[in-house]
């Protein structure tokens, strides 16, 4: 019999793990500890690097993950001390400190032509924090905090979770050591308003900010995008930046998406849209004359064809990723309209299921009708966010044409022709993205919970142009897989900044102002929804509510849904039937899922959960009172 192993293979290991292992040459250690790792690596060129993790590393539990800029030192043949974060704590950790301390006093920072520290937004507040332990050293710091002390930046709305962290311990405000280091390099973009309130604490005259005008939050990304950020890094480690190489580095920018959409949003923002057009029409012009730009037959202000998909991706394969916990009760009818209007597969992240959420996924997989995956999340991250940043690898999500992000809580409403996908996009055939607009459904003054289907129950709403909150205006957006889709996000895609720009439209058929291809979640004030409307019933009955508020939420799973949730989402203004109107199709749709009995049987036991969860927090008199409160609030 042949054995299989069960180790994993070369190919699937970090390259530091490699570089360190016994039959290899490389000197070093690795440190792994609760809240963090350290890798060091020794090599030839007597230079260091040290690098900190950034948020988005925080969630990485890929077998290969290494350190922030790890194949940046291996090809520049520095040693690296690399910083890995295992939980978004800001690196206000006792026992990292303390590390840091002994290793600078037993001087292990000392010989080096030059010591470099490096990270990006957390993990720049980390470099030149910690970099004032070792003086002399240069820092690169992109878009950083110079601290989340409340007491000293009570401006600070961003990063809860590193403000709820213990600024009481040493090196909690880069400001007061900034002397003691050699040159810092501080990137950001003077138009964000939070950055550069962090720059403008960081002075002194070792200190030089680099404008990287309309890059948001995310500089490196971008300069990585224009092929800047590593002779950036390259310059800072082995001589100095000056401000005349970096803004002739800089000039790239002029050819990037990014930087035209920043741009054109710069001028809209202030009322001088002929500027906008201007630049525009500059930034078009660059791209016609790059040899490789399309053929000006093929660009268009107002029918741009469809770009290509990505190889591999079949046009009439729909698929919505979700993410469910203790959604029994709601997802065949959920399922089942969206099969209903033309979305063919499901991809659902399940975490921590009491109510046979996840069994029901199983058995829909045995039928062939979801891809099942169990979400393993750690404990300081939202699910939702783990599973978005995990699906891009999974197979179906790659052979699929259109991806969109929905929950089981939102039902698309598609207004024109017959109801489905494909009227939609017959309206708009050159069409890559769609966003919807919710429509806030409340509880009807429903209290008790009832096994019926949703979109009949709930008719109450927001009026058509009614929004309460901003939360009123949120989108659902669903793409097509070309180049030009980076990844999924929970409201909008990242878009691939160097690729062609896709025809981005509402759900009018209105093309999306350019500010949307670097951000934006909410709709426009000009959004159009003629073509269809995303249903978005939030809170159900007050019942129903309780558990999901019980449950917590899948993104920021660290706010409560409380009152204030309630009363922002329930919202009975107007009716709107239009899904009531189809429930003939929907039981029809419901119907052949219903008549499988493991289904039935998993669908029954979900609701017995539900209720018996209900009446478990109804016993409670802190839930008792809250239901008669919310019930209070129309």
């Amino acid at each position: 019999m042949t054995k299989t192993s069960t180790e994993p293979s070369s190919d699937s290991l970090p390259q530091w793990f490699l570089d360190l292992h016994p039959r290899s040459q490389g000197e070093g250690f690795f440190e792994k500890q609760e809240r963090y790792s350290l890798v060091f690596v020794k090599r030839p060129v007597n230079r260091l690097l040290i690098t900190f993790d950034n948020l988005s590393n925080v969630g990485d539990t890929a077998l290969d993950r290494a350190p922030w800029a790890y194949k940046f030192a291996s090809d520049e043949n520095v040693a690296h001390l690399g910083v890995m974060a295992h939980i978004a704590d800001w690196f206000r950790n006792p026992e990292l400190i303390a590390r840091f301390e002994a290793l600078a006093a037993d001087g292990f920072f000392d010989g080096y032509d030059r010591v470099l520290l490096a990270g990006s937004s957390m993990g720049a507040y980390a470099a030149l924090a910690f970099g004032s332990l070792i003086p002399g050293a240069h820092v690169a710091a992109f878009n950083p905090q110079s601290t989340l002390d409340e007491e000293l930046v009570p401006w600070e709305e961003r990063y809860l979770n590193g403000r709820r962290q213990d600024w009481t311990l040493p090196l909690s405000d880069a400001a007061e050591g900034i002397g003691a280091l050699g040159h810092a390099a501080i990137f950001y973009d003077p138009f964000f308003e939070p950055d550069r309130r962090h720059f403008e604490r960081l002075e002194g005259p070792n200190v030089t900010g680099y404008k990287c005008w309309f890059s948001n939050h995310k500089s490196a990304v971008f300069l990585r995008k224009i092929d800047a950020l590593k002779p950036v890094m390259h310059a800072m480690l082995h001589g100095d930046l000056t401000e005349r190489d970096f803004y002739g580095l800089y000039r790239a920018r002029r050819r990037l998406p990014w930087y035209r959409g920043g741009l054109s949003k710069y001028f809209n923002d202030r009322d001088r849209k002929e500027m906008a057009n201007r630049a525009t029409r500059a930034f078009r012009a660059l791209k016609r004359a790059e040899p490789s730009a399309v053929a000006p037959t093929a660009v268009s202000d107002t029918a741009l064809p469809a770009l290509a998909l990505r190889e591999g991706a079949d046009p009439n394969v729909r698929t919505i990723v979700t993410t469910m916990k203790n959604e029994g009760p709601f997802m065949l009818e959920w399922i089942a309209f969206n099969r209903m209007i033309g979305f063919t597969d499901f991809i659902i992240f399940t975490n921590d299921c009491a109510d046979g959420t996840d069994l029901i996924a199983d058995r829909l997989q045995e039928m062939g009708l979801v891809h099942h995956v169990r979400n393993e999340v750690p404990k300081h991250l939202g699910p939702q966010r783990v599973a978005l940043r995990r699906v891009p690898q999974h197979p179906q999500y790659q052979r699929s044409g259109w991806l969109t992000c929905m929950d089981c809580d939102e039902f698309l409403n598609i207004r024109t022709g017959d109801g489905t996908l494909d009227a939609l996009f017959a309206a708009v055939p050159d069409a890559d993205i769609f966003s919807f607009c919710w429509k806030l459904f409340g509880n009807d003054g429903i209290v008790a919970y009832e096994d019926r289907p949703i979109t009949s129950q709930f008719t109450a709403c927001a009026g058509e142009l009614e929004f309460k909150t901003y939360k009123s205006t949120g989108l659902k957006t669903l793409a097509r897989n070309t180049t030009a889709l980076e990844r999924l996000r929970v409201h909008r895609p990242a878009l691939t900044p160097t690729a062609p720009m896709p025809k981005w439209v509402d759900a009018g058929g209105q093309p999306m102002p350019e500010g949307y291809f670097t951000r934006g979640w909410s709709a426009y004030s000009g959004f159009r929804h003629d073509l269809a409307r995303l249903h978005h019933y939030a809170v159900r009955s007050v019942e129903s509510f309780l558990v999901k508020r019980d449950r917590g939420r899948t993104n920021h799973f660290d706010q409560d849904q409380g009152l204030d949730y309630w009363t922002d989402m329930n919202i009975n203004t107007e009716r709107d039937t239009a899904l009531r109107e189809r429930s003939p199709e929907i039981e029809h749709a419901i119907g052949p899922l219903m008549e499988d009995r493991a289904l039935r049987d998993f669908h029954a036991k979900a609701c017995d959960w539900h209720r018996s969860r209900i009446a478990g927090l109804v016993d409670d008199a802190d839930w008792s009172a809250f239901a008669e409160r919310i019930a209070e609030v129309a």
